[in-house]
Order: structure tokens, then C-alpha cells, then sequence
């Protein structure tokens, strides 16, 4: 089953095409890479897919319903490359878990047990069961990214979108995050769909890679469709900061 298709998608702002005629599925189970230089749309892919920014044309399907289907928002995840917020607030993870917590599990109906229940259930997850209350500011890069996996599939959705998620994590981290990333995909049987620079990360996690540059370039494996002459064609003049990630796995 297709977790989620994309048709003939165009955004446009100050009458240019931020992309167009976006066309691609991915297939339930699946984790998508979809990669491009700085500039190319892929933010805008994701974000116009999700809702969270307007399309000119062409259409979204998540599990074979249009997005405004009642019940799509529930069966998506996001984490956002960057999490602007005051980290003087005095909030703590378990206090920003509960605010999103389903209402089958949120006080009052089912009283404040049951709620942290199941917020540590999920922080344990994730690996992060010993930050419930920690502030939120007081988080590391690393611990913050866990934090937001968690927040972003306490609804339990079908399939998780990751905006350079890892960006601005130390390199253990990373790995960290995306062995997490990993894990919930064949546990959970989550569809990701992530946004990465980093080939190496393309090249070890994804099933299938989305060469975008305002318009698709290509899709397909990485091992198939990631090759140096792709890589030019998608980066142009920014090719070697690229390609000797590339060479390593030819």
C-alpha cells in the first residue's frame, strides 16, 4: 500500500516556483530520502505535503485518502529542522508531552496516572525516560531530537517526516537519532520520509532516495540512482562537498 502519493505538486511564491510538478509515492514501511542543495524545495516538499503551507496545484494522498481526509492529520509525525522556544520557560519534557497526549490518555477524563503512563512509555521509546522532568531548555542537541520523536508519534502516526532532524547534533548523536529512526520504522512499521545532506546517512538508512531541485531530478535506491553523474546534474557547482561521500559506497 502506498503510505503516501504525490501528483503534479507546484508551489509558487512572488510568482516563482518554488517547485514543480512534484510527482512521487512511497510505499508503506518504507524510509525516503529526499536530498538537494540548499534552495532546492525541500522543505517546501514537506511542508507543502503535510499542510502546513499552501500549494498552487496538484494533489496529496496519505494511505489512499486525499490529505483533508478527516482522519490524516492523526496519522502524521513531524520534527521541524529547528525548534525555536524560550529555554528560560519553565517547562518540563512530561508538561510538553501532555499537551499532545491523545485524549483516550489525558486528564481529566482518565486522571494524571494513566496520562504519565503513557508519556513515559513513550519517552522510553525513544531512550529518554530519564529526561521526563528535566526543562526543556536544559536539553542537549541530542536529547532535545529524542524528545521531539517522541512528541511527533504520540499520536501514533503512520508515517514521520524528518526536516534535517539531526542537524546541529555532534556526530554520536546523529548515529544515535538515526538507529532510533531505524527502530521505530521496523518495530512500528513507521514510514519516514527525512530530509538529509549527508549521503553517508542516505546511503545506510533510506530504501529510496528523492533527487530534488525544484523539480525531481530522479528517484529510486541510492545504490541504483545516487550516481556522480546525478549528483552533479542535482548539486551543480556544490558536487564536491558531495561526491566523496558518494565514491565510498561505488
Amino acid at each position: 500500500m502506498k503510505a503516501l502519493s504525490v501528483e503534479n505538486l507546484c508551489v509558487k511564491a512572488d510568482n516563482r516556483h518554488l517547485i514543480e510538478n512534484i510527482t512521487f509515492s512511497v510505499e508503506e514501511g518504507r524510509i525516503a530520502a529526499i536530498i538537494g542543495p540548499n534552495g532546492a524545495g525541500k522543505t517546501t516538499l514537506i511542508k507543502a505535503i503535510i499542510g502546513l503551507i499552501p500549494y498552487q496545484t496538484g494533489s496529496v494522498s496519505l494511505f489512499g485518502h486525499p490529505f483533508r481526509h478527516k482522519n490524516s492529520h492523526t496519522r502524521v509525525g513531524y520534527v521541524p529542522q529547528r525548534l525555536e522556544f524560550d529555554r528560560t520557560f519553565p517547562l518540563t519534557v512530561s508538561e510538553l508531552l501532555g499537551f499532545t497526549v491523545p485524549p483516550i490518555y489525558s486528564f481529566p477524563f482518565h486522571g494524571k496516572g494513566k496520562e504519565r503512563k503513557y508519556t513515559d512509555r513513550l519517552l522510553e521509546t525513544v531512550g529518554a525516560l530519564d529526561l521526563r522532568d528535566r526543562n526543556i531548555g536544559s536539553l542537549s542537541g541530542g536529547e532535545l531530537q529524542r524528545v521531539m520523536i517522541a512528541r511527533a508519534i504520540i499520536n501514533e502516526p503512520g508515517i514521520l517526516f524528518l526536516d534535517e532532524a539531526a542537524s546541529g547534533v555532534d556526530i554520536k548523536g546523529q548515529e544515535r537519532f538515526y538507529d532510533l529512526v531505524m527502530r521505530l520504522n521496523k518495530e512500528k512499521g513507521l514510514t519516514v520520509i527525512l530530509i538529509s545532506h549527508d549521503l553517508n546517512v542516505v546511503y545506510r538508512f533510506a530504501d529510496d532516495v528523492l533527487c530534488l531541485n525544484r523539480r525531481l531530478v530522479c528517484t529510486g535506491s541510492p545504490e541504483n540512482t545516487l550516481t556522480n553523474e546525478v549528483i552533479k546534474t542535482v548539486y551543480g557547482e556544490m558536487m564536491g562537498a558531495y561526491i566523496h561521500s558518494c565514491n565510498e559506497h561505488d
